[in-house]
């Protein structure tokens, strides 16, 4: 198949277009985003897809938003030596129509549903859709790698290219192998069909059996059982009688003694009543003594605590009027450090004006020094404005010059030379066009000159000759040459303003001379401002100096600073510094410095300082002697009033203490808890002697073990009841299943299951072993279809190599498997998965094999176009120049088409046509 040409009208954002393809050869279809590069292919699918009539939505996704127009789409092709013409239009005013002209050039047209049927036969007759897919990459898919084993085109051309039959054996054969194999295994060797359902029965007829013999031995332990059962039960029965003989007289026992422990009980009941009196009468003696233990505890300690009381108030007392006087001292020392800091301010303000006026002087120099750097910066960029000339433009011109030498001698040795000399007293005329260098129109007497014709020279004696020279074809092209040299060299000499390559050389090195001293100027000019604009500093320090400057000494005047271009305004006269500072260290016993003297006046601060320093060591100590005596005073205070506090704490304890004991008094008084304590305890130990003697009746008598020996009697009775009933159950219902398997026939059950087991395990064997015969029959045929298969991949894999060593060298080797697709590959010696190799590298190979594809199906009827949309995406430049020249090979044995919006991947694919798509 061949695709000539393919026409779309209102398709997606298409409106009209149609685009043709080289039969053979490659052709590139350029065209931007979203221009309708996919769409063609697109449409070529749709057309041999669905009749005029689909109501598909991949039909409503091409119909352009918004417009009620049918898409249209129309193909020229070449299909087994037909030509076709195919047209459709869907959705409105549908249309289908196709015409064939056959090899002899007999025509043929078909309309509507038969269009699309002839079509839809034609196509799927020549072209094997596996090849079309294969050979067909969509966009996005370039990095798939094709799996070719099911393209019939390509499994006959590497047949009869490797000279072994596809599959090792006839066809018929292999297929009544496939097809014997498949009735009793699955294509993953399971059984199936009837053998699995033989298979089957023989294991139901087994269970059957199984079932059966199981029953008949159910019967026979149910008879040993029901035997065993019934000895049980009456030795169960007889353990019984036995045991209820001996419950009653347990319980005749039991009501003998019962008398006893009703005393005991009652008994016991006194005794504890006696001992709650007992244990009252005791905590009220416990509590009268304490009452009067805490009377004379807290009689001492309120004696105690009011001395005390009394020094803590002593103690505080002095302690507020030491802190009275801390605070006193802590105010001299206080005053003393304003002294003193005064002092220093005064000093730091006069060394302060020193150093602001050597600082001044110093910004001054510097200011002047930038008004000359920037002169110097002002100059060069003056100088730098002025030239046009750059590297670029200078090594522009030099190559135009070498184009103009280069093509004036081409021109020479490529055109006629000329030589005319006048001999005679006849004038010799001289016209034409073409002509290098300055030709006279007429020559004096034994006069001559040369010429270099590149078009036509005239040479004439009026009325007596005419010669006429012409130069050939390829002279018209050197003068071309020459003229757009030349063109080109005055283009940029006018570019740069210069007459001659010299000129712009010597305009370049002074270009270079200056932007030097530029550059060194602004470095020196960002030194000098580094720290800030001199100026602005300079009027800041002249502001300061005036501020402290005196009313009397404002009549000498300074000279203005000279020398500093542009900076006079920034700052007035000033006095000078002996005079304007003569009174600053009037407070100071010591001399003070020579007026303007820097290093005096530093002294004179560092010794201020040392004195604030030593005034504020005393400070901290006179601070900490007021806040130790504060703290202490505090302290003191506290302990007063904790004193204070804790002494009337004790006296209302001691009120309290001594209420409480009236009070108890006043109910019983101190000897009368003592007696009442005394009868109690008496009272106690008569009823304890009275249970004694009871308790020891109850231990002769047993009659704490009659109840429990009596429960554990009950029980066991209870135990020997519920054991005979469960056997009188379990016999019950072993008998009953006895009773129902005799009536079952369990014997005739089991006869039967026997004699079916035989029968299906007979069938199931006979299934088997022509299974197993299909299997290796199927085993052998696979075998050896392996082994020539292996034969037959070798022209497609000798192919791929063949082309990859074009773009990777002479170690390039691939791999199959068993679809034919690429498994590994191998480059210098490494060998990889193509999954391990890169993105580019993945697409790259895929291309390849798609190439190797067409190029062994490209002289079969079933060969089709290779179309790439949008490949070479992850390709460097390098590969993209071997795989360039590797795609414009492909065109010369087949059709191969490239949709793309970036045609740079292509531009080294040779002879390949380029097709401009426009919005």
């Amino acid at each position: 198949m061949r695709l000539h040409s393919l026409a779309l009208r209102d398709f997606r954002g298409v409106k009209d277009r149609i685009v043709r393809f080289r039969a053979l050869g490659t052709t590139v279809v350029v065209g931007d985003n979203e221009v309708g590069k996919s769409s063609l292919v697109e449409a070529f699918r749709l057309i041999f897809d669905l009749p005029d009539d689909s109501k598909s939505t991949r039909i409503r996704d091409i119909q352009p938003v918004g417009q009620d127009v049918g898409p249209e789409v129309t193909v020229e092709l070449s299909l087994a030596g037909r030509e076709l013409t195919y047209a459709k239009r869907w959705l409105k005013n549908r249309s289908t129509e196709l015409t064939v002209v056959e090899p002899g050039g007999r025509r043929q047209s078909w309309t509507g549903r038969e269009a699309h049927n002839e079509a839809e036969r034609l196509f799927h007759a020549n072209v094997d859709p596996v090849l079309w897919q294969t050979l067909m990459v969509s966009q996005g898919q370039s990095l798939v790698l094709p799996t070719p084993a099911d393209a019939e085109p390509l499994i006959t051309a590497v047949t009869a290219e490797s000279g072994t039959p596809v599959d090792g054996a006839s066809m018929p054969l292999v297929t009544a192998v496939e097809h014997e194999f498949l009735r009793y295994w699955t294509p993953r060797g399971k059984p199936t069909g009837d053998f699995a359902r033989s298979a089957k029965s023989v294991d139901a007829a087994e269970l059957a059996f199984k079932q059966a013999l199981q029953a008949m031995e159910e019967v026979q332990s149910d008879i040993r059982r029901a035997e065993r059962l019934n000895l049980d039960l009456a030795d169960v029965s007889t353990r019984l009688t036995d045991h209820l003989t001996g419950v009653e007289a347990l319980r005749e026992r039991k009501q003998a003694t019962d008398e006893i422990l009703l005393r005991r009980d009652s008994i016991r009941s006194r005794a504890e009543t006696a001992r709650a009196r007992l244990e009252n009468h005791t905590r009220t003696r416990l509590e009268r003594e304490r009452l009067l233990d805490e009377v004379e505890r807290f009689t001492k300690t309120e004696a105690e605590l009011t001395g005390r009381r009394a020094d803590a108030d002593l103690v505080a007392k002095k302690a507020a009027e030491t802190v009275q006087a801390a605070e006193a001292a802590l105010a001299e020392v206080v005053e003393l450090k304003d002294l003193r800091r005064t002092d220093v301010q005064t000093a730091e303000r006069r060394v302060s004006d020193l150093m602001d006026r050597a600082e001044l002087d110093r910004l001054v120099g510097q200011q002047t020094e930038l008004v000359d750097v920037r002169a110097r910066i002002a100059a060069a960029g003056t100088i730098l404005d002025g030239i046009k000339v750059d590297d670029a433009l200078v090594a522009a011109l030099e190559d135009a010059r070498a184009a103009v030498v280069e093509a004036r001698a081409a021109l020479a040795a490529g055109v006629p030379e000329v030589s005319v000399r006048r001999l005679g007293a006849e004038p010799v005329e001289l016209s034409g066009t073409g002509l290098e260098g300055n030709v006279p129109s007429e020559l004096g007497f034994d006069e001559s000159t040369e010429v270099l014709v590149s078009g036509e020279l005239v040479v004439g004696v009026p009325g007596q000759v005419e010669v006429t020279v012409r130069a050939g074809g390829e002279a018209a092209t050197l003068r071309s040459r020459v003229d757009d040299a030349v063109r080109r060299e005055k283009d940029l000499l006018k570019k740069a303003g210069v007459k001659d390559v010299a000129a712009a050389r010597e305009l370049l090195r002074k270009a270079d001379t200056a932007s030097a001293e530029l550059n060194e100027a602004r470095r020196t000019e960002k030194s000098l401002t580094a720290g800030g604009d001199p100026g602005e500093r300079i009027a800041v320090l002249t502001a300061r100096l005036r501020v402290g400057e005196t009313a009397e000494d404002s009549g000498g005047k300074q000279p203005a600073v000279e020398g500093v271009p542009g900076q006079m305004s920034l700052f007035a006269e000033f006095t000078e510094f002996e005079s304007s500072h003569d009174t600053l260290f009037d407070d100071f016993d010591e001399p003070g410095p020579k007026p303007g003297d820097l290093s005096g006046a530093q002294r004179v601060l560092e010794e201020a300082r040392s004195g604030l320093a030593d005034v504020e060591r005393l400070l901290t100590d006179a601070e900490f002697a007021a806040a130790q005596a504060r703290k202490a005073a505090d302290e003191d205070r506290s302990e007063a009033q904790n004193a204070r506090a804790r002494s009337e704490l004790a006296g209302e304890r001691l009120a309290a203490a001594v209420e409480a004991l009236e009070s108890a008094r006043s109910v019983l008084d101190d000897e009368a808890v003592a007696v009442a304590e005394t009868e109690a305890t008496a009272e106690v130990e008569a009823v304890l002697e009275e249970l004694t003697a009871v308790q020891e009746q109850a231990d002769e008598a047993g009659a704490d073990q009659v109840a429990g020996e009596l429960t554990h009697a009950l029980a066991v009775a209870t135990r020997l009841q519920g054991e005979r009933d469960n056997l009188r159950d379990a016999l019950r219902t072993t008998e009953g299943r006895l009773e129902q398997s005799g009536r079952d026939g369990l014997a005739t059950r089991r006869d039967v299951a026997e004699l079916e087991l035989a029968a299906v395990r007979t069938e199931h064997d006979s299934l088997l072993r022509r299974a197993e015969a299909a299997r290796r029959v199927h085993e052998t045929l696979s075998r050896h279809r392996a082994e020539a298969q292996t034969k037959y991949s070798e022209p497609l894999q000798s192919r791929i190599e063949a082309l990859g060593r074009s773009v990777y060298g002479p170690s390039f080797r691939v791999w199959l498997d068993d679809d034919l697709a690429v498994a590994e590959r191998e480059l210098d010696g490494v060998r990889l998965p193509v999954e391990a190799l890169s993105t580019g590298a993945q697409e790259q190979l895929a291309i390849i094999t798609r190439l190797a594809i067409s190029h062994l199906v490209s002289t079969g009827e079933g060969s089709v176009p290779v179309i790439f949309d949008d490949a070479l995406g992850w390709s460097d430049k390098a590969r993209l120049r071997d795989m360039g020249a590797l795609l414009g090979r492909a065109g010369d044995h087949g059709q191969v088409i490239i949709l793309t919006c970036m045609p740079d991947r292509y531009e080294y694919v040779p002879k390949a046509t380029f097709i401009k798509l426009d919005g």
